[in-house]
């Protein structure tokens, strides 16, 4: 019996009882023990009847958060299969991870790796790998969150994924070399100015482990400047706000000697070049000659 019918029951059985008691103490009149009677069964009733109701409306509720879940949960299944993620930490250790229908592959490049079936539920920060299609035996757990609208899966807090368009769940391990290729082009990048020009423009970019700083100066002296979380796969540098928005993503390509990088945004491409400057407020100072400009006093 739940809780709420218990109750009622007790408190029902409390009337009854204390009509007993004063039908007990010596009252002559029928027709008055019985109305008192009839009183103490229709408040039974009453409070038998709220409590039911109260339970009915618990358990609409309850079906009603439980589809809601079992609706998100089965959201994230349909986007995660067939598609494959790569990303990498702030020490360049690079991740692969791909689902189909029912199975998982997970990748590092230090040579570990995971495969099994797969599962999620809506809520639970984790994915789960099982032995089993039953999901009986659980073999691995992965502490992710997914942000399906912008794109995004995050790893143990610091490994930023993107979806690899190129890839399938079978190209785990050449996506792999790919990734390893961009770590070593991030390691490169960290802590240098780049610096591209184009007619209306002059642009620069630096990375550090775990943001993106553009810096940006039109031709009419409007300057930008902004910080991103950021993740580069083998082919996209991608930029993020804070709560992991996705900003905008730029294609890559470096040249084989190191000295260029070329970015690039909605069909335009920059060429940028290692600069010498080494302060934000240099690279400012740079823009505005190269621009032919005078810097602002503001």
């Amino acid at each position: 019996m739940k809780l709420k019918k218990m109750l009622a029951w007790l408190t029902a059985m409390a009337m009854i009882g204390t009509t007993a008691l004063a039908t007990a103490c010596g009252s002559g009149d029928d027709a008055s023990s019985s109305k008192t009677e009839s009183s103490a069964a229709e408040s039974k009733d009453a409070a038998a009847d709220d409590a039911e109701a109260e339970d009915l409306a618990a358990d609409d509720a309850d079906a009603e958060e439980s589809g809601s879940t079992d609706d998100e949960t089965a959201a994230y299944a349909e986007a995660l299969a067939g598609t494959l993620w790569l990303g990498m930490d702030a020490e360049y250790n690079c991740y692969a991870m791909g689902f189909n229908d029912e199975e998982i592959v997970f990748e590092a490049d230090d040579g570990s790796s995971a495969s099994g079936y797969w599962g999620v539920t809506a809520g639970d920060p984790t994915i789960y790998i099982f032995e089993d299609a039953e999901l009986t035996n659980q073999i691995a757990s992965i502490p992710w969150s997914y942000d399906m609208e912008n794109g995004v899966m995050i790893l143990n807090d610091n490994v930023i994924m993107a979806q690899a368009d190129s890839y399938s769940f079978s190209d785990a391990a050449t996506a792999m070399q790919q990734m390893a290729t961009a770590a070593k082009v991030q390691e490169y990048l960290q802590g240098t100015y780049w610096v591209g020009t184009d007619d209306t423009s002059a642009s620069a970019i630096s990375m550090s482990s775990d943001t993106l700083e553009i810096i940006e100066l039109s031709q009419d002296g409007t300057l930008d400047q902004g910080s991103f979380l950021w993740s580069m796969d083998y082919d996209t540098l991608n930029a993020y706000d804070e709560n992991y928005n996705l900003l905008a993503s730029f294609g890559w390509d470096i040249s084989e000697d190191g000295s260029e990088l070329q970015l690039t945004n909605d069909g335009e491409s920059v060429v940028y070049t290692q600069v010498s400057e080494e302060d934000a407020n240099a690279v400012v100072a740079y823009l505005y000659s190269v621009m032919g400009l005078e810097e602002s006093a503001g």
